[in-house]
This record gives C-alpha cells, sequence and structure tokens, in this order.
C-alpha cells in the first residue's frame, strides 16, 4: 500500500511542475512574440511631416506611448497614437519633434475593461515607433 501512495504522489507532482512548466514557457514566449518592434531596416519620415508634437499617456521604460496633436489651435491630443523611443519621458509630457522619423513599428494588447457589464478592450493594435533622440 505504501509503495501505491508513494508512486501516486510522485506522478501528481511530476505533473504540477510540467504544467507550470509549459505555462511559463507559453508566457514568455507570448510576451516576446506580440509585444514587440519591428524594425524598418531604413528609418522613414513620419507621415512626410516637417515637425509635430505628441502628448504622453503612458510610460513603459524609455520609451511611451503618445497622442499626435491633432488641433494646435486647441492643444487636443487626439491623433494617431504612437510609441517613441530613447528619452526620459512623464505622463502628459508634450514632446516637439522636427523631422520626426519612423524607424519601425510596435504591437501590444490593450487592457481589457468592463462597461455597463460588457468587455471592451483586448484588442491588438500596432502604432508607429518613433526615435526622439535622433
Amino acid at each position: 500500500m505504501g509503495k501505491k501512495i508513494l508512486i501516486y504522489a510522485a506522478g501528481i507532482i511530476t505533473g504540477v511542475i510540467l504544467t507550470i512548466s509549459v505555462l511559463a514557457i507559453i508566457a514568455v514566449n507570448k510576451n516576446q512574440d506580440e509585444n514587440s518592434i519591428v524594425y524598418f531596416e531604413v528609418p522613414i519620415s513620419y507621415e512626410n511631416k516637417k515637425s509635430t508634437s505628441f502628448e504622453v499617456f503612458q510610460v513603459i521604460g524609455n520609451a511611451a506611448l503618445a497622442r499626435e496633436v491633432s488641433d494646435k489651435k486647441y492643444g487636443w491630443y487626439n491623433g494617431t497614437t504612437v510609441l517613441l523611443l530613447d528619452g526620459q519621458f512623464y505622463c502628459d509630457q508634450v514632446i516637439e519633434l522636427v523631422n520626426p522619423k519612423q524607424v519601425g513599428t510596435y504591437t501590444y494588447q490593450t487592457k481589457e475593461r468592463e462597461i455597463l457589464g460588457t468587455t471592451i478592450g483586448g484588442d491588438w493594435v500596432t502604432v508607429p515607433v518613433i526615435e526622439v533622440n535622433k
């Protein structure tokens, strides 16, 4: 009877370890593949603009998600969302860029939220990547 219990316990422990390992591998691969920057071989002009400005709404290390100015007269920042790279950013910061260069694209998943019992968000979004200090 003791030998059967030992074999049973060893099977459970092995199953738990294997399950945790597989879930960890899936999580690491998902984050690396889906939340990533794809760089262009050669930077391109960002929408052929000579200058524009962006307002930061989320800081991610030395990068930030920001929205482009949509109405300069009123200072509204409801334009294109971009990922700004290589800077020191803070929320609500306005970044003015002359001859902005797009160096790639960034793909991320928006956060899900529930409003009036309906889940919204969780969509995959791809945005331009712009280097600030180059």
